[in-house]
C-alpha cells in the first residue's frame, strides 16, 4: 500500500470513500437477498437481508456521525459534537432488535404450523456469494482501519467478518432445506436473529459506555501513561482520567514536577506533555494538564 498522509481531512475523505463502498455493497446485497429470498422461499436469506440492511444503517451512522463529530465547537456545544455518533448508534441498535424479533416471529410461525417450502437453488448461490464479498470487504476495511489507527473502522471490518459467519449459517440451513430438511431454513433464520441481537446489545453497551464517559481499556490508558512519564521533567502521575467522545479521546491528567521550577518551566513541561500525547494519536482531541509540586 502506498504511503498515506494521515491527518483529519485525509482520514475523513478515506472514511467517506470506505463508507460509500460499504453502503453500496450492502444495498446490492440487501436488495438481492430480499428478492431472491422471497421469490426463492428462504426465510434464512430474508433474515440475512435484514442483517445487510442493518449494515447499511451502520455505514450511514459511521459516515454521518464522523462528519458531525468533526464540526467545530460552538457556544451551545463547547465540548463539540462527538457524542452524536453514540446517539445514532443507540437508535440503530434499537432498530436491529425490532428486526430480530420480527424474523424470529415469522420463522417460529413457519416451524409451529409446518409451513415449509423448498428453497430455490438461487438462494444458496446468493448466500455463498455473500460470504465471498464480505470476506473481501473485511480484509480491505481492516487494512485501512489499522493504517488509520481507527478503532471504528476496525470494528466495522470485524462486523463484516461476523457477517461471513452469519451467511455461513444461512448456507448450511438452505443446503439442508434443499436436501429435504425443510425446517432447517427457518431455524437458520432464527440463528441469524440471535447474531443480530448480539450485535445490537454490543452497540447499546458501547453507546451507553461512551455517553457515560466510560474509561477506555487498561492497555490504552497504560500507553498514555508511558508517553506522559517519558516527557523530561515529569516526576510522577498523580491522577489521570481518559474518556472517549465519539471517535476521539479526551485526557485530564495531574502530574508532579520539581517544586523549585519556575512557572514558565512548569508551563513548558505541561505543553510538552500535551504535545506528545496529541502527536502520538490523531484521535486524541484534547489534553488538560494540571501541575502539582513533587516532594522527595
Amino acid at each position: 500500500m502506498k504511503q498515506f498522509n494521515i491527518n483529519r481531512e485525509n482520514i475523513f475523505n478515506k472514511l467517506r470513500f470506505i463508507s460509500y463502498v460499504g453502503i453500496f455493497v450492502n444495498i446490492v446485497l440487501t436488495v438481492t437477498k430480499f428478492y431472491v429470498g422471497i421469490t426463492g422461499h428462504s426465510e434464512a436469506l430474508v433474515a440475512d437481508g435484514f442483517n445487510s440492511l442493518s449494515d447499511i444503517f451502520a455505514g450511514l451512522v459511521v459516515y454521518v456521525s464522523f462528519k458531525i463529530s468533526n464540526k467545530p465547537q460552538d457556544k451551545e456545544h463547547p465540548y463539540g459534537h462527538a457524542k452524536a455518533e453514540m446517539i445514532a448508534t443507540f437508535i440503530v441498535a434499537l432498530i436491529l432488535i425490532l428486526f430480530g424479533f420480527s424474523i424470529i416471529g415469522v420463522s417460529a410461525f413457519k416451524i409451529y404450523f409446518h409451513y415449509y417450502e423448498k428453497p430455490a437453488l438461487d438462494t444458496l448461490i446468493v448466500a455463498l456469494a455473500t460470504i465471498v464479498v464480505k470476506e473481501i470487504l473485511y480484509k480491505w476495511t481492516l487494512r485501512w482501519g489499522k493504517l488509520l489507527k481507527s478503532t471504528g473502522l476496525v470494528a466495522t471490518a470485524y462486523d463484516h467478518r461476523s457477517d461471513v459467519v452469519v451467511s455461513l449459517a444461512v448456507v448450511i440451513g438452505i443446503f439442508f432445506a434443499i436436501k429435504g430438511y425443510y425446517y432447517m431454513d427457518p431455524i437458520a433464520g432464527i440463528i441469524v436473529s440471535f447474531f443480530i441481537f448480539r450485535l445490537a446489545i454490543k452497540l447499546i453497551k458501547e453507546s451507553i459506555g461512551n455517553l457515560m464517559d466510560e474509561s477506555p481499556p487498561g492497555f490504552v490508558v497504560d500507553k498514555i501513561k508511558n508517553i506522559i512519564t517519558s516527557v523530561k521533567g515529569v516526576e510522577k502521575i498523580t491522577d489521570i482520567k481518559v474518556r472517549k467522545s465519539g471517535p476521539y479521546f479526551y485526557i485530564d491528567v495531574e502530574i508532579e514536577i520539581n517544586q523549585n521550577m519556575t512557572v514558565k518551566m512548569s508551563h513548558d513541561i505541561a505543553e510538552s506533555v500535551k504535545g506528545s500525547l496529541m502527536s502520538s494519536n490523531i484521535y486524541i482531541n484534547d489534553v488538560m494538564v494540571h501541575i502539582n509540586p513533587f516532594e522527595n
